[in-house]
């Protein structure tokens, strides 16, 4: 039997369960047992609440391959101290006919009723202990809550701590005063950024849309303190956002920069901008995703204006321009650029000899090489990409936009990996006939389903600085359901 070992500690400190101690007992275990350890995989630092683990993502990818027979870890704890997850992960290798094997716990088959009760009290006095801990931490921080204490992270925009104390920043509060008087006076979130250029946020950022929602929304500009306001996560896991009844309120708690009528009338106006938005029509951009800005690299993104007279207009514009004023790229507008890629990929699929592309594209694919270093490199920057989109929602930086983005780097991720893992696994070359089938497909899909031709056959739209735009139109391997 040929085994792989896990081990995970939650902290970085050495003892007895730390994962030089894990992997010594699996070591042994195995010898013992005339197993062939083949690869460690292992987790430091890292909770058992979930299994968003590099280590422990990493042998799943692995197991799915077939490239061991079973895994050993140390106890059922290491494996994961969620009862949902571990029953999960041991469903997951009895189905892929992967053996999981404890040094110290009698692990038998998962579907025999009474090992899964052994197992499900064992995973779940972990996970209670696990709850016992949180439980007991978040009441030490609440308590300091109440208190009125900085609890940690960067303070807002406009305060400085001392002593764990807010102190206004005198060179920062003006500027809160003219956003909240800005916008209190009927001004566009375009208008204020405009007069803010040139000065930054705490982190040192060009001031954004998102940003300046972000403080017209705090009511720690009127001195007033709050903890845990929502609830984004528990157990580590994403929880929606959702309000909190356990939220810490205190009046008077903070020195007041704003005026309390004009907070006020900035968020009788905020109240006022939702719900219009959320009565308006949902339009759709058919190339959402798609056009990248040449000046600064940003996507754009689809947007509506509504004139005086109630006339809307679709427009793509830069993410960048739009968020923060920082690009001067044109916007595009959405009909004409829609019109455009539709009618021109209807002529070229009409026109061109399918018969010639396919051998294009299988000389292209078939004689290139097996190196998948870019593949890997542009999964590590969605992977960037997306921590970094998560940490904005868990500050409470969320824009309309930024979901539709992270699903769209979450659905091209899956796209690579599945390349890589295609790629990897076998050397079977592109197939004339297929590319072939693929584009008659296409060509009938344009008819019936033009958004879904569109993602199938165009790779990237380059919204140029002069105003023009470049439409690179190619075939997506393995798109449309294997076909390619």
């Amino acid at each position: 039997m040929n085994a792989v070992g896990y081990a995970r500690y939650s902290t970085d400190k050495q003892t007895d369960n730390s994962i030089a101690y894990q992997l010594n007992a699996i070591t042994q275990y195995c010898s013992k047992n005339n197993i062939t350890l083949t690869q460690f995989y292992s987790d430091e630092a890292c909770t058992g609440t979930n299994t968003d683990r590099a280590g422990f993502q990493n042998m799943l990818s692995d197991a799915e391959k077939h490239k061991f027979d079973a895994v050993v870890i140390y106890d059922i704890s290491r494996g994961s101290r969620d009862v949902v997850d571990w029953l999960s992960f041991r469903k997951e290798m009895a189905a892929l006919n992967i053996n999981v094997i404890s040094c110290t716990q009698n692990l038998g088959d998962i579907y025999d009723p009474n090992n899964f009760l052994t197992e499900l009290i064992s995973v779940g006095l972990g996970q209670h202990a696990v709850l016992d801990t949180r439980k007991k931490s978040i009441a030490g921080v609440a308590a300091k809550a109440k208190e009125g204490v900085f609890l940690g992270g960067i303070p807002p925009f406009g305060y400085d701590i001392k002593d764990g104390k807010y102190i206004i920043n005198e060179s920062e509060a003006p500027v809160v005063r003219q956003i909240f008087e800005m916008y209190a006076s009927d001004n566009s979130y375009d208008k204020i950024l405009t007069a803010l250029k040139g000065k930054s946020t705490k982190r040192g950022n060009p001031f954004a849309k998102t940003s300046i929602k972000a403080i017209l929304e705090n009511e720690r500009y009127i001195g007033v303190y709050t903890w845990n306001k929502k609830i984004f996560k528990q157990m580590r896991k994403w929880a929606g956002g959702k309000p909190n009844p356990n939220i810490v309120r205190i009046e008077n708690c903070i020195p007041p920069i704003i005026d309390k009528e004009v907070f006020n009338v900035c968020q009788e106006r905020l109240r006022n901008n939702k719900r219009n938005g959320s009565y308006g029509a949902k339009r759709e951009y058919l190339l959402s995703g798609l056009i990248e800005c040449t000046e600064c690299g940003s996507i754009y993104v689809g947007h509506t204006s509504t004139n005086k007279k109630g006339y809307s207009t679709r427009y793509y514009a830069c993410g960048a321009k739009y968020r923060s004023k920082t690009c001067n790229a044109k916007n595009i507008n959405a009909d004409m650029i829609e019109t455009f890629v539709i009618s021109h990929l209807k002529e070229y699929l009409a026109t061109a000899d399918f018969e010639e592309i396919a051998t294009q594209i299988c000389l292209q694919v078939n004689n290139a090489s097996k190196d998948l270093s870019k593949e890997k490199n542009e999964i590590a920057e969605i992977d960037r990409k997306i921590r970094n989109a998560m940490k904005a929602f868990m500050d409470g930086i969320v824009f309309p936009e930024m979901q539709e983005e992270v699903d769209r780097l979450r659905i091209r991720k899956s796209e690579l990996e599945d390349i890589v893992a295609r790629r990897s696994a076998t050397n079977a070359p592109v197939k004339k006939d297929r590319v072939v089938k693929f584009l008659n497909y296409a060509l009938n899909l344009i008819e019936q389903d033009p958004k879904q031709a569109v993602k199938a056959l165009i790779t990237k739209i380059y919204a140029n600085t002069d105003g023009s735009f470049t439409v690179n139109v190619g075939v997506h391997l393995d798109s449309c359901g294997g076909r390619i």
